[in-house]
């Protein structure tokens, strides 16, 4: 008891320091740092079945993320093509040419509208003359059965409902008999993208529980291959979540070189193939140009990559770990 009344005078032999908050927080920081980087050189000490690890979840990630990227182009090309199918606005056949080429100017203020060409009819027989080969028996015909024809081309930065609105007030004007707007192809392909969306969701979720699997078996067997270190670590006082830990940081290191090693293969799947759709494009007079996958997608790539390594090691380590005492 004096001793402890010399030591809290301010004996020389004995002094008691607080530990502050900031101080737990840098010690708690450093820790983690140490245990990961010595976990990834664990994992560097053993290369080949590290990298065979990391190959097997970088192509369970490659699959999706390239149809990821492939649905993202394709949803940016049906936006660029959305308003691109031109509108054919057939007039009454008593319009004449002045009446048409006036409605055509009128319509060229309309909003939505890129460009307007007018067709009268004359000009639409001479075309269908020349193009269907029955010159002759259009000959025999008493009179022009073809109307003047609008051509209208929406702009591209018009949606689909625009087009439609567009369409509806065409179809009010007094000179228009009919109007042509076939939007059944983007119906489709709008039906196509979605169902697509949905397999890659389910394709996905298979490939994602094919991750975590890999890396729990992979995080068991490391366990069993320690049981003997664990149980002198829990011997001398170490808990459960010091245990843990490592084997924790072990998942995230197998799911973040995983997802760099999958960003890796598509970057260069999109090299390999982005030269051979910008030349296919180029023949359709398209300047469209294949994308990447962007970075917000690559860095939601790269962490579910690390979450799912991170879900396998604790799924592994709550299964077997408590089973392993001194």
């Amino acid at each position: 008891m004096s001793g402890w009344n010399m030591a809290s005078k301010g004996s020389p032999g004995a002094s008691a320091r607080t530990i502050g908050i900031q101080d737990r927080l840098r010690a708690w920081g450093q820790q983690h740092q140490l245990v990961a980087v010595e976990t990834l050189m664990r994992l560097l000490s053993r290369p080949f079945g590290s990298i065979m690890t990391w190959l097997v979840i970088a192509i369970a990630l490659t699959l999706p993320g390239a149809m990821w990227m492939t649905l993202d182009n394709l949803a940016q090309l049906s936006s660029r093509f959305q308003a691109s199918g031109s509108i054919s606005v057939y007039l009454k056949r008593a319009t004449a040419d002045r009446a048409g080429q006036a409605l055509s100017e009128r319509i060229k203020g309309f909003d939505h509208v890129a460009g307007v060409i007018y067709i009268s009819a004359d000009q639409a027989l001479k075309e269908f003359r020349a193009g269907s080969g029955l010159g002759d028996a259009l000959d025999l015909l008493p009179e022009n059965p073809l109307p003047g024809v609008i051509v209208v081309e929406p702009s591209l930065t018009a949606g689909r409902d625009d087009v439609l609105a567009l369409g509806a007030r065409l179809e009010k004007e007094s000179l228009v008999d009919l109007v042509d707007l076939d939007t059944a192809w983007l119906d489709r392909l709008h039906a196509l993208l979605a169902l697509s969306e949905r397999i890659i969701w389910v394709l996905g979720s298979l490939l994602a529980l094919a991750i975590v699997l890999v890396v729990g078996n992979t995080i068991r067997l490391s366990i069993a291959n320690r049981v003997d270190e664990i149980r002198v670590t829990k011997l001398v006082g170490g808990t459960n979540a010091w245990v843990r830990r490592p084997f924790l940081y072990m998942g995230l290191w197998f799911g973040m070189v995983g997802g760099l090693m999958s960003w890796i293969l598509l970057v260069i799947g999109w090299l390999l193939v982005s030269g051979p759709v910008e030349q296919l494009a180029q023949l359709y007079g398209s300047e469209y140009e294949l994308q990447p996958l962007s970075a917000g997608a690559a860095l939601v790539l790269l962490g579910g990559a690390m979450l799912l390594g991170w879900v396998g090691a604790w799924w592994s380590v709550f299964r077997h770990l408590h089973q392993i005492e001194p």
